[in-house]
């Protein structure tokens, strides 16, 4: 995960990619409009650049005043608008190609105010207890938690044991289901 940074240097547009361990200037085709220090959050996968949050916008932090699907649908819209292929790759992640998995993803809850965070990508082994619908994690102490029909189904279809992406909660285990 890391950062794009449109910005200014002596009037000129840059287009920066800055990580823990990376910082470099990428060659993109965007709207003069967004280099007013806007930060988006990304991934890069390759050569391409999944975008999946605004955290700044021509200098002011829309991080702190809208929700992450406000954000990620107006992501959306500004890469629609304002980017042109050719250069530097970007896409927003809801456009991300099937065969390509990403690192982690950014896991938010719903009290007011928190931010998200990354979390790695984890695949933890799920066996199926004698009761219907009840699932264990090896290793790991709780169930896994089967809120939905939805999930029931998917979780029946998987056997005895298999791997799956799983987030603690509450003591218990939340299934990250695919798309």
């Amino acid at each position: 995960m890391g950062w794009i940074v449109l910005s200014y240097d002596n009037n000129v547009p840059v287009c920066s990619w800055i990580t823990a361990r990376e910082c470099c200037v990428l060659k993109v085709c965007l709207d003069e409009r967004l280099f007013g220090d806007t930060i988006f959050r990304a991934e890069k996968v390759r050569d391409t650049y999944v975008i999946s949050d605004v955290f700044v916008y021509n200098s002011s932090c829309i991080f702190n005043t809208s929700t992450f699907q406000q954000r990620y649908e107006w992501t959306k819209e500004l890469l629609t608008r304002f980017y042109r292929p050719g250069l530097a790759v970007f896409i927003h992640k809801s456009n991300l190609p099937e065969n390509i998995s990403l690192r982690g993803w950014e896991l938010y809850d719903w009290k007011e105010g928190s931010h998200g965070c990354f979390i790695e990508e984890q695949f933890e082994i799920v066996t199926k207890t004698d009761i219907p619908d009840v699932y264990t994690v090896v290793g790991k102490q709780g169930y896994v938690l089967v809120p939905n029909l939805k999930t029931s189904q998917y979780l029946r279809s998987k056997g005895s044991e298999f791997k799956l992406k799983c987030v603690e909660k509450d003591g218990n285990w939340e299934v990250i289901l695919p798309n």
